[in-house]
This record gives structure tokens, sequence and C-alpha cells, in this order.
């Protein structure tokens, strides 16, 4: 770069840009401004930046110095480092093909992260965090639990005899903590909770059919447990938030609402099935069918109005799909 050629220079102490020439010698770059006063910069520290539609090509330069080109072509003996990767970033932004094609990649790319990242990073969180995390979560779900419901009015001899279907006839290796509830705003209803807590409704026990129905909701919910679905749903719920703070910039204490997601967040499709496989083999083991629990979800819908909901915007598998997986394992 033989000739000097006309730029504007912003020297890094004040957004005001000054008139200069700019020439280079192959290792230096030397900026003289209209004032006289000239200043010279590294050339393989300058970073080149290439135009874009109406904006121009600029460098970058130390302690944040800028030179921006007049016209959109710089000269071709400046040799510039990242020069080649701009000017073809530059043509990428500058053509509708490439800005499609970038917008696809995108949006998989966030799809992706909701659809497998986001779910796997919970899933390996989940069963690696230490017990007193769970415990502190759990206890705190707990408590909110305690106040969205109120005393059970079950008779303590009832609440003996499903807590014996549980702890005698289920008998699972590391048997939950079982509490009975009146429903007030969860009605008819049994959650598994990560502090190892099975909570059961009045209105849930009283809808069963018979004990074995209970009995098959009790090895449900501890198979909600033994794969902490209720942590990975939270989890997943802490994920998304995080991943839409980085794209949005939206700010939030997520940490401290894990507790709550714990209580309002519903089980994915995946998480339902796999827990009723769990139940199923559990029925299976003491030789009762495991229809019995389809039976009693097939009531359960019925008794809350569900049959309406569409199966592409719900986050429970309709009743007739988890009824259906059932029925294959009673075979």
């Amino acid at each position: 770069m033989a000739e000097a050629i006309e730029v504007r220079y912003y020297d890094g102490a004040g957004n005001r840009p000054h008139p200069a020439k700019l020439r280079a010698d192959g290792t230096w770059l030397y900026v003289r401004c209209q004032e006289g006063e000239e200043r010279r910069y590294l050339l393989a520290e300058a970073v080149y930046i290439a135009g874009v539609g109406q904006v121009l090509p600029a460098l970058e330069l130390p302690d944040d110095a800028r030179i921006e080109f007049l016209t959109p072509n710089i000269p071709h003996g400046l040799k510039l480092r990242h020069q080649k990767l701009q000017h073809r970033v530059g043509r990428w932004e500058g053509s509708w093909k490439w800005a499609g094609i970038g917008l696809l990649v995108a949006v998989g790319v966030v799809f992706s992260v909701f659809r497998w990242g986001i779910p796997a990073a919970a899933a390996y969180a989940a069963h690696r965090l230490p017990e007193q995390v769970l415990a502190d979560a759990g206890n705190q779900a707990e408590k909110l639990l305690m106040q969205m419901t109120g005393e059970s009015r079950l008779s303590p001899a009832r609440q003996k005899a499903v807590s014996d279907l549980y702890y005698r006839v289920l008998a699972p290796e590391r048997p939950a903590k079982l509490v009975f509830r009146s429903g007030g705003k969860v009605g008819a209803n049994a959650l598994a909770i990560p502090n190892h807590t099975i909570m059961l409704t009045d209105e849930l026990v009283k809808l069963a059919g018979n004990d074995s129905e209970i009995l098959a909701v009790l090895a449900h919910e501890h198979g909600h447990l033994l794969h902490r679905h209720s942590l990975q749903q939270g989890l997943r719920g802490i994920g998304s938030g995080l991943f839409l703070l980085v794209l949005t910039g939206d700010t939030g204490d997520l940490i401290t609402s894990l507790p709550l997601m714990l209580v309002s967040a519903q089980y994915s499709q995946a998480f339902e099935l796999e827990a009723d496989r769990h139940a199923a083999a559990s029925l299976q083991r003491l030789n009762l069918s495991p229809k019995s629990l389809g039976v009693f979800l097939q009531r359960l819908e019925q008794a809350n109005g569900q049959g309406s909901v569409v199966p592409v915007l719900s986050t429970h598998p309709l009743t007739e799909e988890r009824v259906k997986q059932l029925e294959r394992y009673s075979r």
C-alpha cells in the first residue's frame, strides 16, 4: 500500500471522528490526522471488520481506536488479519440465501437444545446431585404442598390400611415417607416429592374402586421417586430459563424457584410412561394385573374432565396411550 487513502479515525478517547489519511508499509499502519498528529499501529494488531449493506468496512485497533474506510473496497496491498474470513462472512450476511440458511441453523440449534440438550443435562444432574440437595429442595416443595392442601379426613384405620399396602404389600427396597392430605387445590392426586415422600389426597383414595388400584398408584409414584422425575422436570425448567436468559438477557432468580417448579411442573409424557412401566413390573411381581392402574387412570380422567385435552398440547400422555401400554404388560 504505497499511497495514503482518506479515512475516518477514532482515537479511542472520544466519539468524534477525525478526518485522516492512512498508509502502511507491511509492518505498521500510519494514521495522520488533519491536525498534523500521526500515530502508528502494528498491522498485525489491526482486526478487520467487513462491511455489510450500508455499513462500510473498518479496522479495530488497540486502545479502542478505530479506522473507518470511506468506500466498500479497501486497498489490495493492505494485508489484514481475518480479512478473507470477514469478507466471506460479509457476503453471507448480505445474501438472502445464506441469511435464510443461518436462520434455519439457529432455529435448529434452539430446538435441539430444548428437545434433547436440556433434558439430557437435567437427567445427568438429577442422578448426581447429593442427597442433601434433594432433601432441601424436597422439604421446601413439601411445605408449599402442605399450604395448598388440608388435614386429612381419612380415619386412622383407613390411613393404616393404605400404608400397609405400600410398606407391607408393595414393600419397596427403599420405602418413602407416606403423607395423607385433604386435596384442597390439588384435588384427587398423588405426588412424588424429591425428599423421598409420597403424598396421597383423600379424594384420590376415595376415588379408587379397590385397594389394588391404590397399590398401583403407589407403585407408579414410587417409580417417579426412583427415577427422580420431579427433580428432572424442575431442572428442565431451570435449564430452559437459563437458556432464555442467555438469549434475551432477562434475569430472574431461577435457582431459588426450584421448589415451586417441583410443585407446579407437570411430568412429561416420557416420565409418566416410565413410571407406568415401573408400576406394571411391581404389580406383576405381586401376581396382580397392571390393568388396575389403567382402570384407575380412566376413572381419574373422567372425574377430572380431561377427555378434551389435545394430544399435541398436553404435557401428559392421553390416558388411552397409557392404558394401551399397561394392557401390553398384562398379556
